[in-house]
């Protein structure tokens, strides 16, 4: 997943959401959300 393709344009305002408002300040779960995030990310890139 590239920084300046569609599906990014999608997770993040997803992933930004969740983080603010979804978890409600619950510091756990936030960091737990940008780990799975992040691994989604990591994840769903293309291979080189």
């Amino acid at each position: 997943m590239l920084f300046n393709s569609i599906d990014f344009a999608i997770f993040l305002p997803i992933v930004f959401i969740l983080y603010w408002f979804v978890t409600n300040n619950n510091l756990k779960l936030q960091n737990f959300l940008i780990v799975a995030a992040s691994f989604f990310y990591m994840v769903s890139g293309v291979m080189v």
